[in-house]
């Protein structure tokens, strides 16, 4: 019998008496006393119930308990009223965006446009075809790439 075979039978032979010892102890054994690793936290009074706060909406305000609070309520006038209004709020609108673009336009800075002028599918597929020389178009500079394997 090798070595490994003994040492075998040996730890299991351990593990059985260790795990009856355990058993025995766990059935038999004196109970412990009712201390436990739990941690206990005082919730105060349990019994306290708390009352809740009715809340009520009217139209010119809202109500919270015994407390009423008003809102302020826009009036809209009717379209009818509007209409000597509506050119002039056109006008102003379309001032204050002549105003917005140019305060925009101070800030911006002069560049040269790229690829301003895109190819679709069947003009880059022409372009190909004629080796880079597209019809009413600046020359493209090309190269062909041969694939070797």
């Amino acid at each position: 019998m090798g070595s490994y075979f003994i040492f075998a039978i040996v730890l299991t032979v351990l593990y059985v008496i260790y795990y009856a010892v355990n058993i025995a102890r766990d059935l038999y054994g004196k109970k412990e006393s009712g201390k436990t690793d739990e941690e206990v936290f005082d919730l105060g009074l349990v019994d306290a119930t708390e009352e809740s706060i009715s809340v009520s909406e009217n139209e010119t305000g809202f109500i919270i308990g015994s407390e009423k609070y008003d809102t302020e309520a826009e009036t809209v006038a009717s379209p009818a009223a509007q209409g000597g209004d509506a050119e002039q709020e056109e006008e102003t609108a379309h001032a204050r965006f002549e105003r917005l673009k140019a305060k925009a336009e101070e800030r911006m800075e002069d560049s040269v446009p790229y690829l301003s002028d895109p190819f679709t599918s069947e003009e880059m597929y022409k372009a190909m075809v004629s080796r880079g020389c597209p019809e009413n178009r600046p020359e493209l500079k090309w190269k062909p790439v041969k694939d070797e394997l």
